[in-house]
């Protein structure tokens, strides 16, 4: 395989575990939000409970928060790197190395993943097409 070749599939595999990890993070966050509001409506049925209903509108407001902390962290490194990998842009590498530490520890496919995308990074060909003299040479590469 080429070195073009290596580069789109890194760039291809990384936008598939952003897309995953996107709708991974949505679903969760709509379902979690769902069963806070629920606590909070049967809380409030309640006789006597004036303080209990805020646990909906507390644990609705830290669901939002986790969540979109930890899609900050997943979702928009790995897409950012994907999408400069696939422009073929300067600085992906640097993108690349850390959404493929980011994924590293999600096993199995995250593993194979991050520890290939470390390999062409890392290996003389991958540095050599990112960190050449002469950036224009990568814009000027054909697009396959």
């Amino acid at each position: 395989m080429t070195v073009i070749e290596h580069n789109k599939m890194v760039g291809i595999g990384f936008a598939v575990f952003a897309a995953i990890f996107a709708f991974t993070f949505l679903l969760l966050l709509v379902v979690t939000l769902v069963v806070f509001v629920a606590l909070g409506i049967s809380f409030a049925n309640e006789p006597g409970n004036s303080q209990e209903p805020n646990i909906g509108i507390m644990g609705g407001i830290g669901t939002v928060i986790f969540y979109g902390l930890l899609g900050t962290i997943f979702v928009v490194p790995t897409a950012l790197a994907s999408r400069k990998l696939l422009k073929r842009r300067p600085n992906a590498r640097i993108w690349g190395i850390v959404a493929a530490i980011v994924l590293a520890p999600i096993i199995p496919l995250g593993t194979m993943l991050g520890i290939y995308a470390l390999w062409f990074f890392f290996n003389a060909e991958g540095r050599r097409f990112y960190l050449s003299v002469d950036s224009n040479a990568i814009q000027d590469l054909p697009n396959q």
